[in-house]
Order: structure tokens, then C-alpha cells, then sequence
């Protein structure tokens, strides 16, 4: 029997993933990733070593989830809805920047959310609870704490100003405080659910406190590299590695990166410009947000695939 790719909650990644992540958080306070360039380094990079290639794979996983050969016609037939997709979330950018981030922002709660707490297995509809409770709380921490950093991307996105969101100006640390609490709350409900054990609420509540640390202490655009970098997409790169397992194919990072290849070299190319456009006109808040109107592009058939994927494994309601 081949041996059971690794997960994020194997105890040598998971120990690698907190330590960095507590690490980060403590280099943020003496100030030494407080500095723009910096920041945008470290968010480049956390994009370009796991966040671009954890979605680069979507043919490979569409394909086993809807038996699509390597045929041309099944091959249009995923490219052609894939980028349709893009398409029109594209020009849905372009005529209401507004509804195109609220959209945003919905898609990336529910993502984030499922993309870590998934593994639990709650029955629906509570999954969309648990769900929705993570990712408020993964979106909410930077704005809240960093209100001043994140208002500049979000009005050169769509002309939103974060720091008038209720709260946000006025009580600051009771709004934190009820975004960390609300998540712990959940947790245990989904333990009174029924299914998870409450080892895993306990490692939970742990990475809940960590991810807040995170969020909270560093430079928003960090935070959101490394939580983007080495949670979310390195977990799901690890999830996908056991999803070919199941499907009879090879389960190795080399593997997955060669896959991976070709999208995230054309992705490579993309961001290179983007940091060539930066050095040379100065503009790294407009780069930052084209950035992030880009990811959203992405964001929206990728998610449909992913849910997809779990939805294969998700328990229905008793």
C-alpha cells in the first residue's frame, strides 16, 4: 500500500507551518516587516511559491471529478468554462468594482473557511456556519487592525473605505475581540454537532489563537502571505495530494508541481511584470490591488472546483 500523503495537520508540516507563522508575528513586533517593500516581497513570494501553483492543478482535479479526457473537445469544454468564468467576473470588475468586491469577499470567507475546517465533515448546513465563522474572522482581524494599511488597496479596488465600516474606527479592540471570540463560540458548537473529536476543537482553538496573533501584530499584506502562503495554500496542495491518491495517481510533490508547471510559469511571467511595472512607476498600492482584482478572477472557477471536490466527501444532514 503506498504511503498516505501528508496533511497540515501532520505533526512535521504542522509544527513547520505555527512556528513560522509565530515567528512572522514576532519579527513583526520589533518592526522588521513593517516596511512596504519588504511587505510586498514577502506577499509576492507567499503568492508565487504555494498560492499560484495550488490552483494551477484545477484541469487535473476537474478532470477525475467529471471523468474528462484528454480528448479536445472534453479539453474545450473545461478551458472554455474555466475562462468564461474568469471573463465575466473580469467585466463584472470593470461595471460594478463595488458588488465585484463585496463578491469577492463573500467567495473568500466561504474558501478560507472550507479550505481549513473542511476535514471536520460537518453534516450541511452547519458546515456553512463553520465556515463563514473562520473566514469573517481570516478577513476581519487585518481591516480591524489595520485600517490605515488596508483603506489605500480598497479604494484603489473600488473606491471603499474600510475605516467607515461600523466599528472599525470607534471601537477597535471590542471588534477584534468579538471576531476571535465568535470563532471559538463555533467551534464548539460544531463539537456539540457531533462530529468532530475534541482533540481536533482543541487544535482548533490553538490555531485560532495563532492565526489571530498573526493577523493582528503584522503588516496586513504579511499576514495575509503567510496565512495565504502556508495555510491555506500549502494545506490545500496536501489535500490535493491525497485527492490523487484516491484517484489512483501519483501523490508526490514533484509530482504536483510538474502538473502545476505549466499555469504557474505563466502566472510567474504575469507577476514579473507587475513587479517590473511597480520598480518602475512607484505605484504599489494600483499593483497591490490589481493583484487582488486578479486573484479574485481566479478565485471564482477554482472555488467552484474545490467545492466540488469536497462536496464528494462531505456527510449529509441526520
Amino acid at each position: 500500500m503506498s504511503e498516505v500523503p501528508l496533511s497540515l495537520r501532520s505533526p512535521r508540516v504542522y509544527g513547520v507551518v505555527v512556528g513560522a507563522t509565530l515567528l512572522t508575528a514576532g519579527l513583526s513586533l520589533t518592526g522588521v516587516l513593517s516596511l512596504g517593500s519588504v511587505a510586498f516581497i514577502v506577499l509576492m513570494g507567499g503568492v508565487a511559491l504555494t498560492g499560484i501553483p495550488h490552483g494551477a492543478v484545477d484541469h487535473v482535479v476537474a478532470a477525475d471529478l467529471y471523468g474528462l479526457s484528454s480528448s479536445w473537445s472534453d479539453q474545450a469544454k473545461f478551458y472554455g468554462v474555466y475562462l468564461a468564468l474568469m471573463a465575466a467576473y473580469g467585466v463584472l470588475w470593470w461595471v460594478s468594482p463595488v458588488m465585484s468586491l463585496t463578491l469577492f469577499l463573500g467567495l473568500t470567507v466561504y474558501h478560507f473557511g472550507q479550505a481549513d475546517l473542511a476535514y471536520w465533515e460537518v453534516p450541511s448546513p452547519g458546515h456553512l456556519l463553520l465556515y463563514a465563522s473562520r473566514g469573517v474572522m481570516l478577513m476581519g482581524l487585518p481591516i480591524v487592525a489595520f485600517p490605515d494599511l488596508v483603506d489605500p488597496i480598497f479604494v484603489a479596488i473600488a473606491d471603499v473605505q474600510v475605516s467607515a465600516w461600523p466599528g472599525v474606527a470607534s471601537a477597535p479592540t471590542a471588534l477584534l475581540t468579538a471576531l476571535v471570540a465568535q470563532h471559538a463560540v463555533v467551534l464548539l458548537l460544531m463539537q456539540r454537532w457531533g462530529t468532530p473529536q475534541w482533540s481536533d476543537v482543541g487544535r482548533e482553538l490553538f490555531n485560532t489563537g495563532v492565526l489571530a496573533v498573526l493577523l493582528i501584530t503584522t503588516h496586513p499584506l504579511v499576514g495575509f502571505a503567510v496565512y495565504f502562503g502556508l495555510w491555506h495554500s500549502l494545506g490545500h496542495i496536501l489535500e490535493i495530494l491525497r485527492f490523487f491518491q484516491r484517484h489512483g495517481r501519483q501523490a508526490t510533490l514533484g509530482h504536483f508541481y510538474r502538473k502545476a508547471a505549466l499555469f504557474t510559469l505563466i502566472s510567474f511571467v504575469g507577476l514579473g511584470g507587475l513587479y517590473v511595472v511597480n520598480e518602475a512607476v512607484g505605484a504599489q498600492t494600483e499593483m497591490i490591488a490589481l493583484l487582488f482584482i486578479l486573484i479574485s478572477v481566479l478565485t471564482l472557477p477554482h472555488m467552484l472546483i474545490v467545492e466540488a471536490m469536497y462536496q464528494r466527501q462531505r456527510p449529509a444532514a441526520a
